[in-house]
């Protein structure tokens, strides 16, 4: 099975509509290319919160699902309010029902034995605090029913694939940016001694770097034993060559193809 991981499209800001518009048209047009029929969206979807933005990302949705696709989204930071660090119960209320469809977290989906866990990591960060960073905060709540879910996921024999996404960066410990119960969410899915993982692939974004976590000497994934740590940086953002990267996952081997939308 193959999924698209995109995120940090900011819809809103400059001409990220119209980029994320190439990055759907692509996806629409080169399904032999890229065999996929789930796209992943680990937050940051629009950039201020704003209605008007959230009925323009629902379009681009809506033309894949209108296509059979299958598109989860996980909330960011600006998804809940402006510039990403002011609340706004409109903003989570317009993401709710314009874009996720999800009341709890987390929220599971299940496809062809994969399993989708999405997390809400402003959960505890919206209920706390008025006016935030771009802090991340779990809650204990959210990480106790994730914990109960990788208990009885472990049990079920015909679960090939555990996949985790959030959007913000587990390993980013600046405090501005950072996930503040990174060490909690990290003892919940690493994988227990003599064990298989709990937890297959874990997805993120927020940090606008694309990078997997398997580096020589520092290899996170193998530390947390977890087959994938990916971080799919900010999708609307060109490289040098002027080309926009859509990464593809392959959980048959935990590989990544990289594809250049102009």
């Amino acid at each position: 099975m193959n999924i698209i991981h995109l995120s940090d499209l900011h819809t809103g800001k400059s001409n990220n509509l119209e980029k994320s518009a190439i990055l759907v048209d692509w996806i629409l047009n080169n399904k032999e290319g890229h065999k996929s029929s789930l796209v992943i969206i680990s937050g940051d979807l629009v950039d201020d919160g704003e209605n008007w933005q959230f009925l323009q990302a629902k379009d681009l949705i809506d033309r894949l699902r209108n296509e059979d696709y299958v598109v989860l989204v996980a909330p960011g930071n600006h998804d809940y309010g402006p510039n990403g660090y002011r609340e706004s119960q409109q903003s989570r209320v317009d993401f709710k029902e314009l874009i996720s469809g999800v009341e709890d977290y987390p929220h599971l989906y299940s496809e062809d034995g994969q399993v989708f866990i999405v997390l809400d990591s402003m959960a505890e960060e919206f209920s706390t605090v008025e006016l935030w960073g771009a802090q991340g905060n779990l809650g204990l709540d959210q990480l106790n029913k994730l914990d109960l879910i990788l208990d009885e996921l472990a049990e079920n024999p015909v679960i090939e694939n555990v996949l985790v996404v959030l959007h913000h960066h587990p390993f980013d410990y600046l405090f501005y940016p950072g996930l503040r119960d990174h060490a909690d969410l990290k003892g919940v899915i690493s994988r227990r001694i003599d064990f298989p993982p709990r937890v297959n692939v874990l997805l993120f974004g927020h940090k606008h770097l694309e990078h997997r976590f398997n580096d020589p000497g520092e290899n996170k994934e193998e530390l947390y034993g977890i087959d994938m740590i990916y971080s799919s940086g900010q999708t609307v953002e060109r490289n040098i060559e002027g080309n926009m990267i859509v990464p593809v996952i392959n959980l048959d081997g935990f590989t990544i193809q990289r594809f250049e939308v102009n």
